[in-house]
């Protein structure tokens, strides 16, 4: 349980990534390639924990050894190219759509990955599971009955809805991956620690980043990076703190979502990111002055809905699952 808190707390601290990186679209960033990028480039921070955690292993035991077996290394590897190729999904969402409207259509993630969870590692479908999925699917359909109210200024109606289909797609792939990432963590049959956690997060991030960097070098980034930056409206040295602390707050978020994927499944990693969805759309409205109107309200609200449902069936089987186990032990017989 310490663990599952702590993966909690390490998600709504980088929560800060996705808002921080409409910002740099908001004021002048175009480049969709170095944004994915920014979601998985700062994998170097790990260095430091990690080595703190093999410095402790070398004193115990006079030798560091990696957690990671080479099977669960190839695994990350292949993972990391999904999660590349779904951060430049994301990216679109971040340059055409608003935050408040983005996150809600994101968190249809959950649903996602329930669906891809059932026939991967076989998670059961409860009523609260459906009723959830179907409240989830209303709030994106309720966005999408007035487009045009939302839709920032100098934005045209095309690049609106691709910003809107690709959010959905960038969920879609997301809510495979999740269950894959945790199939990944059962085959692997390794003790589960916090330095296995780093070390899956680095190199699947590591890998994820690579994908991002090839984008990048095909599209002439870093030619352009050097000129947005000159241009952008907060400032040049805005410009490499923002992409700097951007990139920061996306790993501590990634790690967040692998501990929970990790330490429990990926349905409460689904709901670890859905949750954070009240918590951007006050960001939003409150530093980014985005309008929020009624169906923005009735998504949110349905949103929220489903996620109460989701826990409410989980906390009820938990509780059925508990009886039946004090029930079987009173029944067992006395030696």
């Amino acid at each position: 349980m310490p663990r599952i808190i702590l993966s909690f707390i390490l998600l709504f601290l980088g929560a800060g990534g996705p808002f921080l990186l409409r910002v740099y679209f908001i004021y002048g960033g175009s480049r969709k390639w170095f944004s994915s990028w920014l979601q998985m480039g700062g994998w170097p921070v790990l260095l430091l924990p990690l080595s703190f955690s093999y410095l402790r292993q070398y004193k115990q035991t006079k030798k560091v050894s990696f957690c990671m077996s080479p099977k669960l290394t190839l695994a990350c590897f292949l993972l990391g190219l999904f999660y590349g190729l779904d951060c430049y999904l994301f990216s679109f969402s971040s340059a055409y759509l608003p935050v408040s409207t983005a996150s809600i259509l994101f968190s249809t993630q959950l649903a996602f990955t329930a669906f891809f969870s059932f026939f991967i590692v076989r998670q059961r479908f409860t009523a609260c599971l459906v009723n959830a999925i179907v409240l989830l699917m209303m709030g994106s359909v309720a966005l999408g009955l007035r487009a045009d109210g939302d839709r920032p200024e100098g934005e045209s109606n095309g690049e609106y809805w691709m910003g809107f289909v690709m959010t959905v797609g960038s969920s879609a792939l997301y809510g495979l991956i999740m269950p894959l990432t945790q199939l990944v963590y059962e085959k692997s049959k390794q003790k589960m620690s916090f330095a296995l956690l780093l070390e899956v997060s680095l190199v699947t991030d590591f890998f994820g980043a690579a994908v991002c960097l090839v984008g990048m070098l095909i599209n002439n980034d870093f030619q352009a990076i050097l000129k947005e930056a000159r241009e952008f409206g907060l400032g040049e040295t805005k410009y490499y703190m923002l992409i700097v602390c951007d990139a920061i707050l996306w790993q501590v978020y990634n790690v967040g979502i692998h501990g929970l994927i990790l330490y429990a499944s990926s349905v409460l990693g689904g709901i670890g990111e859905a949750l954070l969805v009240p918590l951007v759309q006050a960001l939003a409205v409150i530093l980014l002055d985005e309008k929020f109107n009624e169906l923005k309200c009735l998504a949110l609200a349905l949103t929220i809905w489903g996620f109460a449902s989701y826990l409410y069936g989980e906390h009820r089987q938990t509780m059925k699952i508990k009886k039946m186990k004090e029930s079987v032990s009173l029944e067992l017989p006395v030696p």
